[in-house]
C-alpha cells in the first residue's frame, strides 16, 4: 500500500512538472532531498529576477527532530564570491494536508546555492545543520 501510493505520488510529481515545463518561460531545476530528507523532490524556477522553489514530499519539520518547526530558504553565494555567509530568502509556505512547501524570492546575480534547511523558528540568524534540499544556479544580467 505504501509502495504504490509512493509510486502514484512519483507519477503525479512527474506529470505536475510537465505540464508546468510546458507552460512555464523560466528556467527550471529539479531538486531532490538530501540524506536528512530523502522522500523529498521539487524544482527550483527562474523567471526574470524571481525564483519560485517549491517541494513535495516534505513532511513536518518536526519529523526530522521536535525542535525544528520551519522551513526556510537560503542563498548561498559560497566563499568563491567574498560575500559570507546565507542570506535568508524566506520560508516556506507549508501546506501539511499536501506536504508541499513553496516561496517565491527576489533572486540575488551571479553563481550561488538555494538552500533549504529545516530550522527551530522562521527566522533564524543562519542556517542549521539540517539540510533538505541544494541546488547551485548561476544568473547573469
Amino acid at each position: 500500500m505504501i509502495a504504490r501510493r509512493r509510486a502514484l505520488g512519483l507519477v503525479l510529481f512527474l506529470l505536475g512538472t510537465a505540464l508546468a515545463q510546458a507552460g512555464c518561460g523560466g528556467d527550471r531545476y529539479i531538486v531532490v532531498g538530501t540524506a536528512k530528507a530523502p522522500s523529498v523532490s521539487g524544482w527550483v524556477v527562474l523567471e526574470d529576477d524571481e525564483i519560485t522553489v517549491h517541494l513535495e514530499q516534505l513532511h513536518p519539520a518536526s519529523a526530522l527532530d521536535p525542535s525544528l518547526h520551519a522551513y526556510v530558504v537560503w542563498f548561498d553565494s559560497g566563499a568563491n564570491s567574498g560575500h559570507g555567509a546565507a542570506k535568508r530568502a524566506g520560508s516556506l509556505k507549508y501546506r501539511p494536508d499536501e506536504r508541499t512547501g513553496e516561496l517565491r524570492a527576489k533572486s540575488p546575480l551571479g553563481k550561488f546555492v538555494v538552500k533549504v534547511t529545516a530550522e527551530a523558528n522562521d527566522k533564524p540568524a543562519a542556517p542549521s545543520d539540517f539540510l533538505v534540499a541544494s541546488q547551485e544556479l548561476t544568473l547573469e544580467n
